[in-house]
Formats: structure tokens, sequence, C-alpha cells
């Protein structure tokens, strides 16, 4: 049923209605850091709070232990793909969820990651022997909705839905729909979208079994993406710009920083909140950040913010005395080029959206 390359596999979820699955599961934002302090009793944080907190991961292993034990989380009992319906604002994405052999080559990832993320990742994995949110990743070459139309017919096994938004997933264990789907998979690379230090940090797993990634495939019609904009504290407009050769253009507010960055890639719009200024880099924008802007101001990782938002990171910049890089879209196609030709972008370079909602469908390993 499987090639070895993708596998079928048996999930783990909450156990209970539509209900119960919405209160103790979630959708992420683009920050660790929105994650709420004071969680209920059985949510699915507190499983993860250890790969953002810098907690001791053996906590998250007693409690996952716990819920088993007391039947707040449950595992199917054959192995399964997994289809992934989500609905939101108008917008429709189908996918489906494997296990992505990581020594295969097929998961390619198309940013760099910070490492430190990705061995708080590592010792979570390895000590809960589990994968709880999966990587997300799309297909390059054929797609899978065509595949996945039949299967989604019938009644949910899963469901969720709170402001707007409607997770569904159906567990598919028929022979035929597991081979065609699974070699549909395996013929062509598959690019990640989110997910870059879970990928990281799994593909070190000192178990043959936690080398196997969970992993959400959609198609890239079914994805929207955009920027992830930089926050630098303390720093002067003028001087941001200083010993860097390039035209600068004054803008005359957000609303024109936008229409600036939309031409393309290679736009970058500098502020303090106050003023605008709109720069070419002639590359992608993050590479110019990360390659030429960080080095020339001599800034360390640490001091750099992220914010999807550019209203929020023009704010952040104003009330820092900083600036905000608000950045344009990467293309599709630069995004896939960084995966499939190894030179990637940097940390942080775009967003991908739906992200799945986290405790839909997990993944453990005895």
């Amino acid at each position: 049923m499987d090639n070895g390359v993708i596998r079928p596999f048996r999930a783990v979820g909450f156990r209970g209605g539509s209900d119960v699955v919405t209160s103790r599961t979630y959708v992420p934002s683009v920050s660790w850091s929105r994650v709420p302090s004071d969680l209920p009793p059985h949510h699915v944080l507190r499983l993860l709070e250890p790969a953002f907190r810098d907690d001791d991961p053996q906590k998250a292993a007693r409690t996952a232990s716990a819920w088993f034990d007391d039947g707040v989380l449950e595992q199917d009992s054959e192995p399964s793909l997994y289809v992934s319906r989500t609905q939101e604002g108008g917008h429709e994405a189908v996918g489906v969820l494997a296990l992505v052999d990581l020594e295969a080559g097929r998961l390619r990832p198309h940013e760099d990651v910070i490492a430190a993320y990705a061995i708080r990742q590592a010792r979570l994995a390895e000590a809960t022997r589990a994968h709880w949110e999966p990587i997300t990743a799309y297909t390059t070459q054929e797609p899978v909705a065509p595949l996945l139309d039949a299967l989604t017919a019938g009644r949910p096994d899963r469901r969720a839905g709170a402001e707007g938004r409607t997770d569904e997933v159906w567990a598919v264990s028929e022979p035929g729909a597991i081979g065609a789907l699974t070699a549909r998979l395996a013929s062509q690379p598959l690019v990640i979208a989110d997910g870059h230090h879970r990928y990281a940090a799994w593909r070190t797993s000192p178990e043959r079994a936690g080398r196997y990634a969970l992993t959400l495939v959609l198609d890239p019609p079914s994805m929207r993406v955009g920027p992830i904009h930089r926050v630098v504290a303390d720093m002067d407009l003028d001087e941001a710009l200083k010993g860097l050769p390039l035209p600068v253009v004054e803008l005359g507010g957000g609303d024109e920083a936008g229409r600036f960055v939309a031409v393309g890639e290679s736009r970058c719009v500098l502020t303090d909140g106050h003023r605008f200024l709109g720069v070419d880099a002639y590359e992608c924008a993050p590479r110019w950040v990360e390659d030429v802007f960080t080095p020339h101001h001599g800034l360390e990782s640490d001091a750099v913010a992220y914010d999807p938002d550019p209203r929020s990171a023009a704010r952040a910049a104003r009330e820092a005395g900083g600036v905000a890089l608000l950045l344009a879209t990467p293309a599709l196609t630069t995004v896939t080029r960084a995966a499939t030709t190894g030179r990637l972008l940097p940390h942080k370079s775009s967003w991908f959206r739906p992200k799945p909602r986290v405790g839909m469908v997990m993944r453990r390993w005895e």
C-alpha cells in the first residue's frame, strides 16, 4: 500500500465531537510569541510548549502519556492517508496527509533555519516520539487534488470549526486509493511551504521511524503566499540606507508603500513609522536584507524581529525608535527554484496559508 517514500500511518487525534476537537486544537499565527499563556488543560499546545518556551520536553512526553491513558487522545486502528479540507472566507484548500521519507530527498526546503529553533523541535520529537504538527508542502508537477474529490463525498472522520473557518479530515484506508496517492506524491519533488524547523529537526532523529515526516501536501492553487517583514529597533531611517548604493523613492505613506512593493519581489520599503522610503534591491528582497543590509549594519539575528502585518511592523518601528523593512512577496517560482536548486532563501522569507489546524491529525510511533 506504500512505496517506501510515501506511507500511510495510524493518526492520533482528540477523542470527541466537533466541539471538543475545536476547543483543543488551534490555527497557528506566524509568531509563537502570540500563543496565550493560560491554556485549557487538554489543549494541543501543552504538547508543543517546549518547542517555543524552551521547557523540558519530557514534560510534553508525560502529558501525552497521561492523555492516552485517560482517553483524551486516541490512535486510529489501521494505517491510512488523510484527506484534509479547509474552507475559510470563500477559499478552499484540499490536500492529503502522509508520512514522507526524509532520506528519499522528495521534500525540498526553500528557506534556511535558525539552529536554536530546530534543536528545540528535535528535542521535543525525540522525547515524545511524535510529530504533533505537520510540515506543509506543495506539489511541483502532477496535482493531487483530482485524486481527492471522490474521497470527500462521505461524512468526515474529524471536524473543527470556529471564526468562519472549517477543517475536515477523512481517513483513507482503501488500498487502491492509497496506491494512487502515494504514487502521485512519490513521483515529484515536494516543496516545503511551512515547517522548515521541523524538517531540519526530524532529519536528525536517532530513530528511523522519526525520519518519516508528517506532511500535509497541497497543490499551489490552494495556497496563498505573503511576505514576512523585518523590524530593527534603535535605528535612524536615514542612517539605515547610508552607504548602500540604491536609488531611493520618497513615498507618501503606507498605502503607497503597499503599491510600491506590489510591483515585484525585489522591492522593499524602509519606514520609521512616519516616513516611507522605497528601494529596488535588484534581487529577491529577503536575500538583499540578509546578504547586504544585515551585515552592512553588523546586526545579529536576535536584533531583528519579524511581523507578517506591514502596519503592525511600521507601528513597532515607530514605538522602538527603529526601522521596519516592508518586503515584497516572493514569487512562487522563486520559492520553487530555491528549493530545487538548493540556494535557499533566508529564514522567514514568506508565509503560506492556510496553515493546518494543529491537533487535527498527529502522529506517534512506538
